[in-house]
């Protein structure tokens, strides 16, 4: 078999059972609630002929309320008692361009997301490509060729940025966040620059300007990236008199073959905005090219007009396929507060290279029948026991421990995750007596970020860096038997050397974050290093 039949034989099945799509969109028009925006309306009619069932959230009145004592959170329109049900294993929501116009909108994406719900784009994408300027930072950091640009903040900031840009008229101006051409002008010279910004910032005082160098077109490609694949691009001409080329201000579009520098620039600058589906504008100057957008809420009518092709469809096709869905993460510690159901809160390390099962701290297990009696903090537990899993042992070639295996119940970030396995195992050598593993973090969707401890729970305090220092006050003497070659008590504390060099290791982080005991810092490294064996 070759190895593209192998590969084409792998590919998985679409998983679209039960699917069902909420549009997270504005009005068009106020007095017409049903009268949607174009590519909006496009989705809901291509839902109906597939019988996807499809509900319409207006973004600058909807809400999420959660219903019951279940952790059931449904989606309301203002005035509407019914609602939809949002359902992380079967919602995909689809964000239009109106989500960007109010914060209100936004922090009602955050709650979506936060629920767990698939989000074609996210927030964090949004906010990016509505911030011309952070786009273009970002754009330049993935290596992708922009304009020559500068902020422009105030007048006193003009020579600076024309020097930036080029140092020549004319240049093109741009306000930070805006679509459709709408708020973007070309200045000539800089009596036309000054009085033209003057007017803008009477009006409003703190708005912010991107000037960028003029590159001479007869016009822009706009190109469709789903997923790092470009499914369609366009050419749109120079409107006459104007040097703007959107198709909402009356363009005129044409077919256009892409290169395979287009191609890449446009799928490396979806990436830099985390993009699932874009709209990437490219501006051709000779042979240059120059990314000059990136489009979070793409329209369909021209594209689909000129290639022919059902963007819509292919679009529908992908976000409703569970197989794709990679959903928003939150970063936290590698080390937070968890509840578990009959302990209350404990802290637990956050293990992105355990592969294994979970695992917590037990004093002695015992199973009897269907039932693990376990203990726990000196209390005694009984939970059904599930099986035994085989985990390797640190350090130890071709060796496993066999543990029990019981399912509880972990709240984290104001969720419950049921029936999460946990291996039943003697941690008391370890930092932290719960140990969560890479498919809880993954179910979660977490990120973890290796320098933070209590991210998202408990706040570092004085009290607690004082008890662990105290702990580790009582190997203060690890040293001098080193230089005494007091082998008796040097093996002593290296047979606790896995806790104490994770303690060591916790408490520095600590002690670097809140700027005291700084002394101890080095110390410590020292002590690690003699653990280590090094």
């Amino acid at each position: 078999m070759r190895i593209t039949d192998f590969l084409l034989s792998e590919k998985k099945e679409p998983d679209t059972k039960g699917v069902t799509l909420v549009i997270l969109t504005g009005k068009k028009d106020s007095h017409h609630p049903k009268n949607l925006y174009k590519t909006a309306g496009k989705f809901q009619s291509k839902c109906k002929e597939r019988g996807i069932k499809c509900f319409v959230a207006y973004s600058d009145s909807c809400y999420l309320q959660k219903d019951g004592e279940e952790d059931i959170w449904t989606i309301y329109n203002s005035g509407d008692d019914k609602g939809f049900i949002l359902d992380k294993d079967k919602t995909v929501v689809l964000t239009r361009k109106s989500v960007a116009n109010l914060k209100f909108s936004l922090d009602t994406l955050s709650q979506i997301e936060k629920r767990d719900i698939y989000v074609v784009n996210s927030r964090d994408c949004i906010e990016k490509c509505n911030d011309k300027y952070r786009t273009i930072l970002l754009l330049n950091d993935a290596g992708v060729q922009c304009p020559k640009t500068a902020l422009v903040a105030d007048q006193d900031m003009l020579d600076k940025a024309i020097d930036k840009v080029g140092g020549k008229f004319p240049v093109v101006m741009k306000t930070i966040s805006g679509s459709k051409g709408i708020g973007v002008f070309k200045a000539d010279s800089m009596e036309g620059l000054k009085s033209t910004l003057q007017a803008i910032w009477k009006m409003n005082p703190t708005t912010e300007i991107l000037m960028q160098e003029y590159i001479g077109s007869d016009g822009d490609i706009r190109v469709h990236v789903l997923n790092g694949s470009v499914i369609g691009a366009m050419k749109r001409l120079r409107i006459s008199g104007d040097f703007r080329s959107n198709y909402s201000l009356g363009s005129e579009i044409e077919k256009i073959k892409l290169t395979d520098e287009q191609k890449e620039m446009a799928i490396l600058a979806s990436k830099a905005v985390g993009g699932v589906w874009t709209g990437v504008d490219i501006i051709q100057s000779g042979k240059q090219n120059y990314v000059i957008e990136v489009n979070s809420s793409p329209g369909t009518e021209g594209i689909e007009k000129v290639t022919g092709k059902d963007i819509v469809g292919k679009v529908l096709d992908f976000i409703i396929d569970r197989n794709k869905w990679v959903k928003q993460t939150r970063e936290v510690g590698y080390i937070e507060t968890v509840t578990i159901e009959g302990f209350g809160d404990v802290k637990a390390k956050m293990d992105t290279g355990n592969g294994s099962y979970c695992a917590i701290h037990t004093e002695k297990v015992e199973v009897k029948g269907n039932m693990a009696h376990w203990s726990h903090n000196g209390k005694e537990y009984s939970h059904k026991y599930v099986g035994n899993k085989n985990v390797k042992i640190r350090g130890v070639l071709d060796k496993y421990d066999e543990r029990p295996v019981v399912n509880l119940d972990v709240t984290f970030g104001g969720v419950t995750y049921k029936d999460v396995p946990f291996t039943l195992v003697n941690r008391s050598n370890m930092s932290t007596p719960v140990l969560l593993n890479r498919a809880f973090i993954k179910r979660a969707n977490l990120s973890i970020n290796p320098q933070r401890r209590f991210s998202v729970t408990l706040k570092e305090d004085t009290e607690e860096i004082n008890g662990l220092l105290k702990e580790l006050n009582e190997i203060n003497d690890l040293e001098y038997a080193w230089l005494e070659k007091n082998s008796e008590r040097i093996e002593a504390i290296k047979s606790r050397s896995d806790y104490y060099c994770s303690l060591i290791r916790d408490v520095n982080i600590m002690i670097e974050k809140s700027g005291l005991y700084g002394g101890y810092v080095d110390r410590n490294k020292r002590m690690l290093k003699i653990l280590e064996g090094k």
